[in-house]
């Protein structure tokens, strides 16, 4: 196998153009959040959430004659992939945890905060920077799920449209649980005031359940890439 770094380069060529899309959604994030309004801060996570139908769409066969050219293997692909949205979704999550700041730079009040259902909410008193790191651990936890549930879909065969309503939902609905998960502990301790200890101790718990997901997450990435070996030696064989 080439380095993971060669990998992520090679996929990055291949796939410049949804890269170069989520560049562009950046940037124009950031400048209307300074300009205008921070609303489309909203659709960030949910770009995110659907990286792995996007591309996943473009793995057609003249693609997968393209990288067999490139001396890309199929456990490379993967790896690439998995790297390179990765670096995608760290791109959109520090967009939207930098959003706020550029709001406020301006002088006006921030209507969207990052998190895993579009908003982290919590009273006027909070440290911005509270908000924002709280949100950023929730959203990437969630990503982070959303990732193990439907990237091997996603990897070992090109997914259908329904894939793209099924990211979504998964999404959306390990927000809710996640948000569940962290608050019920600390409610039931008496520590369920909304304050900055709360929201620290909140963020503190999404850290937690975030290196336990990717760490789930790298399993499942050599879990697809068995997936794919097997699945061509099957159709090697057959062909016999």
């Amino acid at each position: 196998m080439i380095p993971i770094r060669q990998a992520m380069l090679m996929e990055l060529r291949l796939n410049n153009g949804r890269f170069g899309t989520a560049i562009v959604l950046c940037v124009l994030c950031l400048v209307l959040a300074a300009t205008v309004t921070d609303a489309l801060v909203a659709v960030l996570p949910i770009w995110a959430a659907l990286a792995w139908y996007r591309y996943g769409r473009a793995d057609t066969a003249s693609r997968a004659e393209l990288r067999a050219s490139l001396g890309l293997s199929r456990a490379d692909r993967v790896r690439g992939r998995v790297a390179l949205i990765g670096l995608e979704t760290l791109l959109l999550l520090l967009t939207s945890a930098l959003a706020p700041f550029a709001v406020t730079a301006t002088g006006r009040a921030t209507s969207v905060e990052p998190g895993p259902t579009f908003t982290v909410q919590g009273p006027p008193g909070l440290p911005q920077a509270a908000l924002v790191l709280v949100g950023l651990a929730m959203s990437a936890l969630v990503l982070v799920i959303t990732a193990i549930v439907v990237g091997g879909d996603c990897l070992t065969h090109r997914p259908a449209r329904s894939m793209a309503v099924l990211s979504i939902v998964v999404y959306l609905g390990a927000g809710m649980i996640c948000s569940a998960a962290i608050r019920m502990p600390l409610v039931a301790l008496g520590l369920g005031d909304v304050s900055l200890g709360w929201y620290l101790l909140a963020g503190a718990g999404a850290v937690v359940l975030l290196a336990a997901a990717l760490l789930v997450l790298r399993r499942r990435v050599r879990r697809w890439i068995r997936d794919l070996d097997s699945g061509a030696a099957a159709r090697a064989l057959a062909a016999v």
